[in-house]
């Protein structure tokens, strides 16, 4: 049994994480019981826990809006971030960080590998970068894994979204490609990696296997939740922050580092369906 600290605890990666971790001692904080940009707080709670792991779900991930707040964007995904990495090497707990796709400049035609260039595109991308090497810069015991697309059968994102809307028709983009990602998925993996530790640090990616557009995803998701929905799709949407168009990433280094196998997009989105409660 492990003590771990989940910031973030209550969202749809947090919450995830929490289920999976259940028979350890956790120690699980809502973004409003524990503020990661408050260092002092930060610092009082693992001084008193003094945990094997601290997991990081907290984050700004309100990808437009950043655009208009950077400031509150760098201050939650880069220095509160550093200060979390800062605190765990100084109490000798292991951290394990999330970032995202958005890091790459979405111009590859192969999957992204862990240690090629980032060029983020839009300032959330910038903001989870920055928090990436602010990580690296303290050098303790630390995971960052890239996720991407992320989904769950709770919380706010585009499964339930497609799920759970009244419109019959929908217009979806079809010129972005990536991975949709279970959180259930990355949760289990996350149990595995606390029961097996390699304390191989670094960088990873960690999606479900394989690729479609947004556009295909809600196809898929239409057909096996039975919607009878009508998606057409579309070339662009207007936002307010640029997405990569290719956000696919390899997560071949992770499979072998860590003797896991990652489930497919299909696998993912098959177990959300089956633990889906409309």
């Amino acid at each position: 049994m492990k003590k771990i600290i989940i910031t973030g605890a209550t969202g749809m990666l947090g919450t995830a994480i929490t289920n999976a971790l259940q028979g350890h001692d956790l120690y699980g904080y809502s973004s409003k019981e524990l503020d990661i940009t408050c260092s002092f707080k930060l610092d009082q709670i693992v001084k008193s826990i003094k945990p094997d792991y601290i997991i990081n779900c907290a984050a700004y991930t309100a990808v437009d809006l950043a655009e208009t707040d950077q400031e509150k964007a760098l201050k939650i995904n880069a220095l509160a971030v550093q200060k979390m990495a800062q605190v765990a090497n100084q109490y000798q707990a292991t951290l394990i960080h999330f970032s995202t796709d958005y890091v790459f400049n979405g111009t590859a035609t192969q999957p992204y590998l862990p240690l090629q260039e980032t060029d983020p595109i839009n300032v959330y991308g910038a903001s989870k970068l920055a928090g990436e090497k602010s990580i690296a810069q303290v050098n303790g015991r630390h995971y960052i894994f890239r996720i991407s697309w992320l989904y769950a059968p709770h919380g706010k994102n585009f499964f339930k979204w497609v799920a759970g809307t009244d419109m019959n028709e929908l217009k979806i983009v079809d010129s972005q490609t990536g991975s949709p990602t279970s959180a259930l998925d990355v949760s289990s993996f996350i149990k595995h990696l606390v029961k097996n530790d390699p304390e191989t640090y670094g960088v990873y990616h960690f999606t479900n296997q394989g690729a479609m557009t947004w556009f295909e995803f809600a196809i898929a998701i239409n057909k096996k939740l039975n919607l009878d929905k009508i998606i057409h799709p579309v070339a662009t949407f207007k936002t307010a922050a640029k997405r990569p168009t290719y956000s696919v990433m390899d997560g071949s280094d992770t499979i072998q580092v860590f003797n896991y196998q990652i489930p497919t997009v299909e696998e993912g989105l098959d177990e959300v369906v089956r633990i889906y409660n409309p």
